[in-house]
């Protein structure tokens, strides 16, 4: 997780609350979008909402949570905040494991698909 994105969760988490403790951003991958795999983002306020079989990274003084499959596809990718001209918000950067990536980024391809098929 970049600086700005863990400086963009600490924001969002003094919008919601002065005095909330930093949110943890949760990040996972669905089948779908135009390329075929999808990243969603959440912000995460309560502890409660986690789940036990979560895998958590810390970094920058924020929390990053996601499940054991979406890990498969975001190992050694970069979680950043991208602020454009048409779109601000949380991003995947430097996929190792995506080949190709819609317009926005906001979908991907895996590298060799046929050796690693999507999931019903």
């Amino acid at each position: 997780i970049t600086p700005a994105a863990a400086e963009q969760l600490r924001a969002l988490g003094k919008k919601h609350s002065e005095n909330a403790p930093v949110p943890h951003l949760r990040v996972t991958v669905e089948p779908g979008g135009c390329s075929g795999f999808q990243y969603e983002f959440a912000v995460v306020h309560d502890d409660e909402e986690l789940q036990s079989d979560d895998i958590k990274f810390n970094q920058h003084g924020v929390m990053l949570v996601t499940d054991e499959v979406s890990l498969d596809f975001l190992k050694g990718a970069t979680v950043d905040y991208e602020r454009e001209f048409i779109r601000e918000g949380f991003a995947i950067v430097n996929n190792p494991n995506s080949e190709t990536a819609c317009g926005c980024g906001s979908s991907f391809a895996l590298k060799q698909f046929s050796m690693n098929p999507a999931l019903d």
